[in-house]
């Protein structure tokens, strides 16, 4: 059979690969030309060297390194289909992967809409909240004036490795008590949410795992700042008496930016709410 020698150029047309992509395979050692001109410099392709191109394009598709295809290519048919199995496990991982993603999009984007939904902010509302896991931390009792947004270094460092999402809010717990002032809140644990749906997760020390139950929650919602603190908490409180609603949780709180631009004053969405029963 009479060989046939392409130039750069017209292999990158028959095997539709940019002469870019051809050049560095050839840098690299992947795909070398079967002759390079000594006075042009030009590179020229045997036409029965085409098909290897082949390989190369269809690991490249599913992702294999460059290195790896570099040992593929020595590889007998029975070694290859070996080869393949490992690609196509790790390609499943990836999918794996990024199908935990696309769900802890989604539990984001529902605890957003919650927020968008909420009835009247600064008002009282009664709803049915579901169960939420959580990560946790003692807070050792400090007040909500001395409370820093360092004091969730730990917790974040953990939520990165699990979810990888930190736009989950933060959180914390203190007791059900008649306030006089705000001075008196003393938190007693710090937590963040988990999107993930894991049961085995591996936490740092004194980092536990946690819930906030599903149930029957009266809630209020408002734009922080020191007097719309304590103002909401006593409105909170003053409607659960009223309605003598049986208290059987602490209070939960959450805050969460309203935005995240650097060329606007910071502002807060605080959540406080408590789980009752009629």
């Amino acid at each position: 059979m009479r060989e046939t020698l392409y130039t750069i150029g017209e292999v990158s047309k028959l095997a539709n690969i940019s002469i870019k992509a051809l050049r560095y395979y050839d840098k690299i050692n992947l795909f070398k030309p079967s002759y390079v001109d000594p006075g042009t410099n030009y590179r020229y392709y045997k036409d029965s060297q085409l098909y290897r191109l082949d390989l190369i394009k269809s690991l490249k598709y599913i992702g294999t390194p460059l290195e790896e295809m570099k040992k593929a290519q020595e590889l007998k048919t029975e070694e290859l289909f070996t080869f393949l199995t490992e690609q196509e496990k790790i390609v499943r991982e990836k999918v794996d992967y990024l199908l935990e993603i696309e769900q802890n999009i989604a539990n984001v984007k529902k605890r957003m809409q919650r927020q968008k939904d909420y009835p009247v902010l600064g008002e009282v509302s009664v709803l049915e909240e579901e169960e939420m896991r959580i990560i946790q931390v003692e807070a050792d009792g400090i007040s909500q004036k001395e409370f820093l947004n360092a004091f969730y270094s730990k917790l974040k460092h953990t939520i990165e490795s699990i979810d990888g999402f930190l736009n989950n809010g933060e959180g914390a717990i203190f007791s059900y008590q008649p306030y006089v002032q705000a001075e008196e809140i003393r938190y007693m644990k710090l937590f963040m949410p988990v999107l993930t749906a894991k049961q085995e997760l591996s936490l740092p020390q004194n980092v536990e795992i946690s819930s906030i139950p599903g149930g029957k929650y009266v809630c209020i919602a408002f734009i922080y700042s020191p007097e719309s603190y304590f103002k909401s908490l006593k409105k909170l409180i003053s409607h659960i008496e009223a309605h003598h609603f049986t208290v059987i949780s602490d209070i939960y709180e959450v805050f969460s930016p309203s935005h995240y631009s650097p060329n606007q004053s910071e502002e807060y969405i605080v959540e406080m709410k408590i789980q009752v029963i009629d």
